[in-house]
């Protein structure tokens, strides 16, 4: 990735130097760099263009012709789950005048534009052009029906979650999410059901896009934001520079979901390691992983969390959850209520931080203007750190040197 054209730095020498200090006396990322199209426009082209990003789940689309159209980042693109039950990506533009194809998540035999009837399969091969040579007539001798179907966008799922690569000159899908498997191995992630989340709808946020994720890699404000959790331990940090920065954390007062609506404690199993833990007297473990720029995923002792981003423009971002459980319990009537209860859990926590959040990103301008730095919590905040250092190495050129 970035290898022919080389990146020119867009943050001042002093500006490097402050982030890429030792974390007690080190400056954040600059204020700018929250609302700024120039800086918006650098993250689209060499986080999301140039490197695999995810833009929803393969549940989005259970069955075959299944469509759901996704406009991330200031792309259109639509997930179609084809004949032979897989799913693929496609730019949802026709190949004729432009227009866009899918408006709506729908189920669909074909994908027809409505301007002018242009008509294309479940494995985007164009298949109609009616009357395009006058009355009674279908094609032309110029159009090529075979190079003229959708444009696919280069993809790959893991664990539901559906990845792009719009440039499709990416590393391998498997070597993308290789680091992603040896984190969660412990979890037995297979174990999922991943065909029956639960979910929320997407909740609108005026925030960019980084914030989400810094607001989540530390658990410096749980005491004062979200008393009801536990404060965790420190971390332990795992960080890929061209992928994601992760933290590992335990728990000892765990509430089972199933208590928070007066059902059993094993109305949900446990994964693996958690099961271990309780077994033997040990604090719980759990792991979040923040995968740039678009996706969280949290191992937490009886469910697997995805938080999905949609960036839509650099101050404003939706947000939006999967919740999968193990077992009969993921689609089982009686514990209905505590999935949904975990999904409402959730939703209060999105809502807590979005008002601290929001406030920072109204606020981003004016700290630019005025020449405020931020700084970081040496015991919490490591991976904040870590989180800005990426981004400002893989989108704005920025290094340690």
């Amino acid at each position: 990735m970035n290898s022919v054209i080389p990146i020119m730095p867009v943050l001042s020498e002093s500006e490097q130097q402050a982030l890429f200090a030792p974390v007690e006396v080190a400056d954040g990322l600059p204020g700018r760099v929250y609302s700024n199209p120039e800086y918006w426009a650098l993250e689209r082209e060499r986080l999301f263009k140039e490197d695999w990003f995810a833009i929803g789940c393969a549940s989005d689309v259970p069955a075959v012709g299944d469509v759901m159209p996704v406009g991330i980042a200031g792309w259109e693109l639509v997930l179609v789950r084809g004949l032979d039950d897989r799913v693929r990506v496609f730019h949802n533009i026709c190949r004729h005048r432009g227009t866009k194809l899918v408006t709506k998540p729908d189920n669909l035999r074909m994908i027809q534009c409505g301007w002018h009837c242009w008509t294309y399969d479940l494995e985007g091969r164009l298949q109609r052009m009616p009357i395009l040579n006058g009355p009674n007539t279908s094609g032309h001798d110029c159009f090529e029906r075979e190079s003229l179907g959708l444009v696919e966008a280069r993809s790959g799922v893991w664990h539901d979650t559906v990845f792009v690569n719009l440039d499709g000159k990416a590393r391998s899908f498997e070597a993308f999410t290789a680091s992603l498997a040896r984190l969660f191995e412990p979890y037995h992630l297979e174990g999922y059901d991943l065909t029956h989340p639960a979910r929320h709808d997407e909740v609108v946020l005026d925030i960019n896009w980084k914030l989400y994720h810094e607001g989540g890699l530390e658990g410096y404000h749980i005491p004062f934001v979200h008393p009801a959790l536990e404060l965790p331990d420190r971390y332990h940090i795992d960080n890929d520079p061209e992928a994601f920065t992760s933290l590992t954390g335990s728990l000892i007062k765990y509430k089972r979901l199933g208590a928070w609506v007066g059902l059993p404690d094993d109305t949900f199993d446990m994964n693996p390691a958690a099961a271990a833990a309780v077994s033997e007297g040990r604090r719980i473990p759990y792991t979040i992983c923040f995968v740039t720029p678009t996706v969280i995923f949290a191992a937490w002792p009886e469910a697997i969390i995805t938080t999905l981003l949609r960036p839509i423009s650099p101050t404003r971002t939706g947000v939006r959850r999967n919740m999968y459980f193990i077992g009969d319990s993921a689609i089982s009537a009686e514990a209905a209520p505590a999935r949904q209860k975990y999904v409402d859990i959730w939703l209060g926590i999105t809502g807590e931080d979005a008002d601290y959040s929001t406030g920072v990103q109204r606020l981003s301008a004016q700290r630019e203007e005025i020449g405020m730095q931020t700084r970081f919590s040496p015991y919490w905040e490591e991976a904040v750190k870590l989180f800005q250092q990426g981004v400002a190495r893989r989108a704005y050129g920025a290094s340690a040197a």
